[in-house]
């Protein structure tokens, strides 16, 4: 059998890698050079690892000794790892399946294609490493400007025409639970106790954290968050952010200490 194999990524794509584009490709081509296509497989998972279902179908049917040949889009569709992607294209190969590529006009039935194959699943992974060095390079710069660099808004703010300030009722709560926090550890009760007493008054008080009542770890996260008090952290680095802070650094290190 002559197997289609498309991928997208489940983190993100290009419009110009759709499935149903790569489809399209896959059965002109076939169709143009008289390619009987049997299947055409697609799944939507990173290329960077192996352990992928599209992936292991594809190696059930050679393993039964079912495939002439593999044909993609593009050879970044089959693998984007060169290492692993030199590990498959040779297990292909030693089963004597071909790999045809469609844009890359690449059939490793010559020796020519299997040397191009490698050069172009080297580039392949040189792209992806480039571009995950530019994000890492993006973020570190925003981090040096003292701004935000990836995850979720903390609770108590709020992003507003793509700039992140206070939000006025859940800072009041944040500050709330700082100080009773702080108010329940003077009266000497346990841990487990100042939890107790403050999630029942969170909820006595109608308090809600994003519209749900607050759990005992949404309360650890916001008492040692200490980008509330004007800290920042991006691995282990640690910096003054910009933005508006909701509580004193002094009320923070007495609810730590």
């Amino acid at each position: 059998m002559n197997i289609g194999l498309c991928r997208i990524s489940s983190v993100s794509q290009k419009d110009n890698t759709s499935l149903s584009n790569q489809k399209k490709m896959i059965k002109d081509y076939c169709k143009m050079y008289g390619i009987e296509l049997s299947n055409i497989i697609s799944e939507c998972y990173s290329g960077t690892t192996s352990n992928r279902n599209g992936l292991n179908e594809l190696k059930e049917l050679v393993e039964n000794g079912n495939v002439k040949s593999v044909v993609v889009m593009k050879l970044d569709r089959l693998m984007r790892n060169f290492t692993e992607g030199v590990i498959f294209i040779k297990y292909l190969l030693d089963n004597d399946v071909k790999i045809i590529s469609v844009m890359e006009q690449i059939d490793t039935s010559s020796v020519s294609g299997r040397f191009l194959v490698n050069i172009l699943l080297s580039m392949s992974e040189m792209e992806r490493d480039t571009i995950v060095q530019r994000l890492s390079n993006g973020k570190e710069k925003r981090f040096n400007d003292k701004e935000r660099v990836c995850g979720r808004i903390p609770y108590g703010y709020k992003k507003e025409n793509g700039l992140t300030t206070v939000d006025a009722e859940e800072s009041k709560i944040v500050d709330y639970i700082f100080k009773k926090y702080l108010s329940l550890t003077k009266r000497g009760l346990t841990p487990i106790k100042r939890m107790r007493r403050l999630r029942t008054l969170l909820v006595r008080n109608g308090y809600s954290y994003r519209g749900k009542e607050f759990t005992t770890h949404n309360i650890n996260y916001i008492l040692r968050n200490s980008f509330y008090f004007g800290e920042m952290k991006y691995g282990d680095k640690v910096c003054k952010h910009n933005y508006e802070t909701i509580i004193s650094k002094r009320l923070f290190n007495l609810v730590n200490r």
